[in-house]
């Protein structure tokens, strides 16, 4: 999944533009993907010392509250509740992308990872397919939540949904991460690909999974 994250604004807010956030408190989920993009839409519009950022709540679902209620003066978003934040009457002052990715524990094998490679891809075709036909998981997986089930297949915007089939840690995107969460204070150490990435595992299971869809 290549992940959308959008910074978000409520209908009364005077905001048009990421850089008005500027010594402005924005909710942010720390420590998962979509504060760390926050952080990114947020420099690349204003100095460093400008960014005011809050803790928000894990859950979408009460940082959207949160916003509506006027606890904060933006939040960051993602799917289904960018396009609920939309029907709403909230502005998207910024969106980006970030690869959605996952960590294994060091005796995952070569074949579970391959088969984990195996699964993601048949999904990524099947859905890049007939993206509006699978829409309605994010209504499913938000059942309870009025504002998502009032959801309808139409109201998403397609190009906000982005997946792509997997392939091998790029190093210098992944040294480039690791440093500029470094730089924010938020991981320590240096970069490591021989820690980070186990290269051995990662090449077996792709040429293993190259292998058996060729098959």
């Amino acid at each position: 999944m290549i992940v959308c994250a959008a910074l978000v604004v409520p209908p009364t807010s005077t905001v048009f533009a990421p850089q008005e956030l500027a010594h402005k408190r924005v909710a942010l989920d720390y420590g998962n993907g979509t504060a760390y993009a926050g952080l990114q839409m947020l420099e690349a519009a204003m100095p460093r010392d400008a960014v005011t950022s809050c803790a928000g709540a894990t859950s979408p679902a009460e940082r959207f509250a949160g916003l509506m209620r006027g606890d904060f003066d933006a939040t960051v978003l993602q799917e289904p509740w960018i396009t609920v934040a939309e029907k709403a009457g909230c502005r998207l002052v910024s969106t980006t992308f970030f690869h959605g990715t996952w960590v294994a524990t060091r005796d995952v094998s070569v074949e579970a990872y391959a088969a984990l490679l195996r699964a993601i891809t048949r999904a990524v075709r099947h859905i890049n397919a007939d993206k509006r036909g699978y829409v309605s998981y994010f209504i499913r997986d938000w059942s309870g939540h009025p504002e998502v089930e009032a959801l309808k297949p139409q109201d998403f915007n397609l190009g906000r949904i982005q997946l792509k089939e997997p392939g091998p840690i790029p190093e210098d995107e992944a040294r480039w991460a690791w440093d500029w969460m470094a730089s924010w204070g938020l991981i320590a150490g240096a970069f490591d690909v021989t820690t980070q990435i186990n290269r051995t595992v990662e090449r077996e299971a792709h040429e293993l999974a190259a292998v058996v869809r060729a098959g």
